[in-house]
């Protein structure tokens, strides 16, 4: 993928929740940076659901002055109602760590500082390119089976429905799990195997739910059956899938210890752990849709000396970044962790200036050996100093380096 890929000119309709009207000259400000974008402001949160189901915008803003109940519920049922809307929050306001987990998953991004109307148009531009440029068609049919988009695994969405209610416990979630025995034992089988990490064996699933955690518990189910929708070809011999979904719990694990050593919000945290066991959906999705044209990018790869991703744009049109997050978004997956999909091969193309799931996956996926290579073609991304550097995080490098030690000799004892 390149920039030039990407329209240089948007013109983008939002709708704007501002109950109190604390941002009344705001629509004013933010075209006065020179972009004539149709901007609809409404003080109530039932007037606003009206206008989304009456119309087709490209972005909901939501004042931070909204209360937070109302705010997330106002959030979810937009993107019930427009899957691929933006939604952005205006402003910034006191939140305890669960409620910006919830935010940050349902948000493309949160802007603190509502009078930087530069920035914030630039990253609403950004943002609805990389919404077009995931939902082409080209990747819909990628993804498509017998000319159907596959559905998001139920598991999925109902842990996910878990994750808003204040009253689910650990047992109830584990009910959920066990209500698929197959999953249940691929879940005991993960959390007790030797890439988790785990310092005793969990026998359960309720157990599982209150060692690791909700949110990492339903990335573990969404990764497992992710890989009963896109199996292996039965004659695919080139890599095995098995380790490609193993060694991407590393990748997994090791971006969210980056993102302790950087001292991130726990919902950053959550996203890279699930950006990192997801990263690489989109090579299983190509080699398990069509073998025979990614053994093609494969060997060209070889022969040519170029990246993987590089090989999957020559040979098929697209590349296994796009094919993930247009996957991912197409089942809702928080925007940041489909970001983090999409640009882990080639992180200087995000616009972000700081630390993001992207950058813990990225460089969790570089320092970790790959499960396939030959010569000098790699299945992992090759380290992009120049981002780091561009976003304020090479002098961190060493040590990540550090922590990925113990990881790299888990990928190599495997």
């Amino acid at each position: 993928m390149s920039e030039k890929k990407i329209p240089a000119q948007v013109n983008i309709k939002m709708v704007l929740l501002d109950p109190h009207g604390e941002y009344l000259n705001w629509p004013k400000l933010l075209n006065s940076t020179n972009r004539n974008w149709d901007i609809t402001r409404v003080d109530d949160p039932e007037l606003l659901i009206f206008h989304l189901e009456a119309n087709s915008y490209d972005a909901v803003i939501i004042s931070s002055t909204v209360k937070d109940y109302t705010e997330l519920s106002v959030l979810r049922r937009a993107q019930e109602i427009q899957p691929a809307i933006l939604r952005f929050q205006l402003g910034s306001k006191l939140e305890t760590p669960k409620e910006m987990a919830q935010k940050l998953e349902l948000t493309h991004r949160i802007f603190p500082i509502p009078s930087d109307v530069e920035k914030i148009a630039e990253t609403i531009e950004y943002l609805f390119k990389i919404t077009r440029l995931i939902n082409r068609p080209t990747l819909k049919q990628f993804i498509s089976q017998n000319k159907r988009l596959p559905a998001a695994p139920t598991t999925y969405k109902e842990l996910s429905q878990a994750l808003s209610s204040d009253t689910t416990d650990a047992k109830q979630i584990g009910a959920v799990v066990e209500r698929d025995p197959a999953l249940s034992a691929k879940i005991i089988q993960l959390v007790n195997s030797s890439y988790f990490g785990l310092p005793r064996q969990i026998s359960h699933i309720p157990e599982a739910v209150s060692i690791i955690g909700i949110r990492m518990l339903r990335g573990l189910a969404l990764s497992s059956q992710t890989s009963g929708i896109y199996p292996p070809h039965k004659n695919w011999t080139y890599f095995s899938f098995e380790k490609v979904n193993q060694r991407s719990l590393l990748v997994a694990r090791l971006a969210r210890d980056i993102c302790q050593d950087v001292g991130v919000d726990k919902g950053i945290m959550e996203q890279a752990f699930l950006g990192g066991l997801l990263h690489n959906v989109g090579i299983l999705v190509m080699a398990s849709q069509d073998p025979t044209s990614y053994l093609k990018v494969l060997q060209y790869a070889v022969k040519e000396e170029k990246s993987l991703h590089a090989a999957e744009r020559k040979i098929t049109g697209v590349y296994h970044g796009e094919v993930g997050a247009a996957l991912m978004a197409l089942w809702n997956i928080p925007a940041l962790t489909v970001e983090a999909i999409l640009f882990h091969p080639i992180p200087a193309l995000s616009k972000d200036e700081g630390f993001q799931p992207l950058t813990a996956v990225h460089v969790a996926d570089a320092l970790i050996p790959p499960v396939w290579q030959h010569n000098e073609t790699k299945m992992n991304s090759q380290l992009s100093k120049a981002y780091l550097e561009r976003i304020g995080h090479l002098t961190d490098l060493h040590r990540w380096k550090l922590i990925a030690y113990d990881y790299k000799l888990l990928m190599q004892s495997a």
